[in-house]
């Protein structure tokens, strides 16, 4: 499961636009979905942060836990195993 956390203050000193546009064409290449791209591409706009987390499908709850009382989404996308295991090689690679 991959989980997007999109944050309404920012958190990382980065140019957020450019980190997405970055990651959405290798996100595309393991298949994370054009919706969850596009939905994340939608939500994280200047001033706010995006943190993405691979886990397995028992810790979203424990993730909505760890972050409450703070200001976010959260938003989740399921992967198959050989898209997590492109997406596990990808993140190797850089």
């Amino acid at each position: 499961m991959l989980l997007g956390l999109i944050f309404l203050v920012p958190i990382f000193g980065i140019v957020v636009g450019t980190a997405i546009g970055a990651l959405s064409g290798s996100f595309a290449d393991v298949g994370i979905s054009d919706d969850f791209i596009k939905s994340v591409r939608s939500k994280v706009t200047e001033g706010t942060s995006a943190l993405f987390l691979m886990t397995s499908d028992a810790v979203q709850d424990k993730v909505k836990e760890a972050f409450k009382g703070m200001d976010f989404e959260l938003i989740a996308s399921n992967l198959s195993k050989e898209e997590e295991d492109k997406l596990r090689e990808a993140f190797a690679e850089e």
